[in-house]
């Protein structure tokens, strides 16, 4: 009974209960891509992806992490929104790979390889980072945009769905980033455990967990008793006032 009761404390009561402001936050974003999706099959403007390539490619100092990460956060603050982690969160995620001491790295969902870059400029040098990505035009991009900032140097970006990929892999993980497709946060967690890819100590850190509302992701983190989990509250990458937060939970088995 007590030990029922212990696990249920541990649950979200924080901010599922959706508020105007994440609401708006959502809807907004969805409003965002249909104008985006409207005018690049009207040929009015290339894909927004694109776009930053060919800002990045223009404007980027070669071998320069930062100059890459300042186009792209520029672009989506003052045209449309991009789906990465943002300036404020990445912070959080370098500091989470820098306080890990992780050697072996796991992202799920790369896009236009932002996050990748962050992770990549935080590691140590006999550290490593594999990238997975479904998308094979983002994963070019992000192929691009990784070489030009100078880090292509111990990272292996594989193109497929995740729930594949994650099959084939080898070596466990201690620290795992996701922030891919988000009805797969969990099913992926629990596969990466089934296939023995996790270290005892493995740093999970999970991005968006308030703007979708992962409720099934939280609870499960939160009550079984492999995990240690710390919630972060944060903004929406990119917005000044849609609330969100990222999840760190530490894999004890």
């Amino acid at each position: 009974m007590n030990s029922t009761k212990n696990k249920l404390n541990k649950k979200s009561k924080m901010p599922f209960n959706i508020n105007r402001k994440s609401f708006l936050g959502v809807l907004s974003l969805a409003y965002q891509e249909i104008i985006d999706s409207f005018l690049t099959k009207t040929k009015i403007k290339k894909p927004k992806e694109e776009e930053v390539l060919d800002l990045v490619r223009l404007k980027a100092t070669k071998n320069d992490p930062k100059s890459v990460l300042k186009i792209i956060d520029a672009y989506a603050y003052r045209k449309t929104f991009l789906m990465n982690i943002g300036d404020q969160k990445g912070l959080l995620l370098e500091k989470a790979i820098k306080d890990s001491n992780a050697k072996n790295i796991l992202e799920l969902g790369v896009y236009l390889g932002y996050s990748t870059i962050r992770i990549l400029n935080s590691l140590r040098e006999d550290s490593k980072l594999t990238s997975l990505e479904a998308n094979e035009k983002f994963a070019r991009i992000a192929k691009e945009h990784i070489s030009i900032a100078g880090l292509s140097k111990n990272h292996d970006l594989k193109i497929g769905t995740s729930s594949n990929l994650i099959t084939e892999l080898k070596e466990p993980f201690d620290f795992v980033f996701i922030d891919h497709w988000k009805d797969l946060y969990l099913s992926d967690l629990k596969l990466l455990e089934t296939m023995g890819l996790l270290k005892k100590g493995a740093w999970i850190f999970a991005d968006n967990v308030v703007l979708f509302n992962l409720e099934d992701y939280l609870d499960y983190v939160r009550t079984s008793s492999d995990y240690s989990s710390k919630f972060i509250p944060t903004l929406r990458e990119y917005s000044k006032s849609h609330p969100d937060g990222v999840e760190i939970s530490i894999y004890k088995l």
